[in-house]
């Protein structure tokens, strides 16, 4: 295998879905009732923060080494509106990775009457069907760089948060990652 096809080959392993959830703000809503659809956006940050909380890192934690993490690319589809009180999961799990990008996928889910709500983190296995109504599918991709704004390789700049998300992605599941939760309370 060619080194282009190993990044290829490694660009594309996704990590499992990680979960974690809201209830919808009267703020986050516009005048037809409904979310604006801005706070999506929102949404997506919150789910790809907390997942990286889940698996020991922060991002300011990275940023104390000198990198920045920006979203270059962003798209989001909307299936069915999210409402006033509403109780929503975030869905996201990385399916792009490599030394210099970050792809994330996410699926916002509306919490049905008679499922178990809880807005704890938790982790879901790759291929698991997601509890929930489909409301929102979207995706980042960002690029590391460095305080200049050049690209940076994370496995040199911190090798240490680029081998713990390879681990995430590709590792074994551990027992902590069906449970979720911030490192802070482990």
């Amino acid at each position: 295998m060619t080194d282009s096809n190993a990044a290829a080959q490694r660009e594309k392993r996704r990590s499992p879905w990680f979960r974690t959830g809201l209830n919808v703000r009267y703020q986050e809503t516009d005048k037809m009732g409904v979310v604006y659809h801005a706070n999506y956006l929102n949404w997506f940050e919150i789910g790809r923060t907390e997942m990286i909380r889940s698996i020991g890192l922060s991002y300011r934690e990275i940023e104390e080494h000198g990198l920045y993490l920006p979203v270059i690319d962003v798209r989001s589809r909307f299936v069915q509106p999210a409402r006033y009180d509403d109780r929503v999961w975030i869905y996201v799990r990385i399916s792009g990775f490599s030394p210099l990008r970050l792809e994330y996928e996410y699926e916002i889910r509306r919490c049905e009457q008679g499922e178990a709500w809880s807005a704890e983190p938790a982790g879901f296995g790759e291929e698991a069907p997601l509890p929930g109504t489909l409301l929102n599918i979207g995706t980042t991709e960002h690029v590391w760089l460095n305080a200049d704004w050049k690209p940076a390789r994370l496995s040199k700049a911190a090798p240490e948060a680029y081998a713990r998300l390879a681990e995430w992605i590709s590792g074994p599941k551990p027992a902590n990652r069906q449970e979720g939760g911030h490192p802070d309370e482990k």
